[in-house]
């Protein structure tokens, strides 16, 4: 269930500067979390750095590209000296700590804008930039938030950001749709081809806005979360223009994407009249043997459904190629035609874990409804396919 907190800021505790050691294993994971934001272009050079920056025995390490924020914090034992406060590349900084055993130790202290490593094999130096130059973490106001788990988050970040758009022209089609409503909450994508709406029927919150969140800033979260047990919550702050993700141990901000989203539940059939149910496995082996024959250009699948059977079949005229399969199904209604991109009914069926699925047809140039079957409470997917006219 959905819980409601207030954000707590973190303490900071304020010591004599001090400069410090830790296990190589520690500070490579943190880093490994930051690293996916960091931009391999950008008009801000200071963004394609990480910032370090010390806290007595807390070790603070963020990265930026102006869009996506994100920051992560692990603990260090405190030596006498300057605190660690720059912005340096992170490549360098991580391919030397691969060459370290995971229990092995370094010590690291500042001088002026060098970071200065030390080893049981030798002395390491990399040159950065003061920490004045890298761009402030986002703040965002207190007040009332939404708790889920790690496990949550993956799931819904794995089934819908595959059906997101990529094209920048049309922006909005380019996020992950969070829709609360007061009886439950719709994660939604689409690139109005594929569309994927995953429904919580044990999620209620009146009270949010509806968030659209870009599909980089929550794959960059769910890399960085990698690693952290499933069980463990993170808190969702909405905020004008932004979201935070919240954990003990890390923080993401995100820009929401400025624009209106489409209806989507206009566009899904209510009662499709034709039906059938297939085994996900077996129709997964067919297509992926049968696109091997299929034109490059259309990527065409035909389907046709006689009885209990369902045809699949695909050819390339141009290569003198083509194949034909049949697989058992449970079908309702008369006969029935439809074909598809096989990358569209592909990559709908590649996400649905269940042993069979449900296909829902309407017209062979009207959307297709596919549903897991069986569902696994408490989320409810769905998918839509747009067909191919023949």
């Amino acid at each position: 269930m959905w819980k409601i907190c207030a954000y707590q800021p973190r303490e900071v505790r304020y010591l004599r500067p001090m400069a410090f050691r830790v296990r190589v294993e520690a500070l490579r994971e943190a880093l490994g979390r930051v690293l996916p934001t960091v931009p391999s272009r950008s008009l801000y050079p200071i963004t394609q750095n990480i910032l370090l920056h010390q806290m007595g025995d807390t070790l603070e390490i963020r990265a930026t590209d102006l869009e996506v924020s994100i920051r992560t914090v692990l603990n260090v034992v405190p030596e006498e000296g300057d605190a660690v406060s720059l912005a340096l590349p992170p490549k360098p900084l991580m391919d030397l700590l691969k060459g370290f055993g995971d229990d092995e130790v370094i010590s690291a202290t500042q001088r002026d804008t060098f970071l200065q490593l030390s080893s049981a094999y030798g002395n390491y130096e990399f040159g950065g930039l003061p920490s004045e130059e890298f761009p402030a973490f986002p703040k965002v106001e207190e007040g009332g938030g939404v708790l889920f788990s790690i496990e949550l988050l993956e799931e819904v970040i794995s089934q819908t950001a595959f059906a997101a758009g990529k094209d920048d022209a049309r922006l909005s089609l380019t996020g992950i749709y969070f829709d609360f409503t007061e009886t439950h909450a719709n994660f939604v994508a689409t690139d109005a081809h594929t569309l994927v709406r995953l429904k919580r029927e044990d999620m209620r919150l009146s009270y949010a806005p509806k968030l659209l969140l870009p599909v980089r800033a929550l794959q960059s979260l769910q890399q960085a979360l990698r690693g952290f047990p499933a069980g463990d919550t993170l808190t969702l702050y909405p905020a004008e223009g932004q979201a935070l993700f919240h954990h003990p141990m890390l923080d993401m901000v995100c820009r929401l994407i400025d624009a209106r989203y489409p209806d989507y539940q206009s566009v899904i059939p209510q009662k499709p009249p034709y039906t059938a149910r297939i085994s996900t496995d077996a129709f997964k082996r067919a297509l992926r043997r049968l696109m091997v024959l299929s034109d490059r250009t259309s990527n065409l699948i035909r389907m046709s459904f006689e009885g209990n059977t369902l045809t699949l079949s695909a050819e390339d005229p141009m290569q003198n190629r083509s194949g034909r399969e049949t697989l058992p199904c449970e079908y309702e209604g008369p006969d029935f035609k439809i074909a598809f991109r096989g990358s569209v009914i592909g990559g709908v069926v590649d996400h649905i874990a269940s042993a069979e699925f449900i296909l829902r047809m309407e017209a062979p140039g009207r959307a297709v409804v596919i549903e897991p079957d069986p569902q696994v409470p408490p989320s409810e997917a769905l998918f839509l396919a747009m067909p191919l006219i023949m």
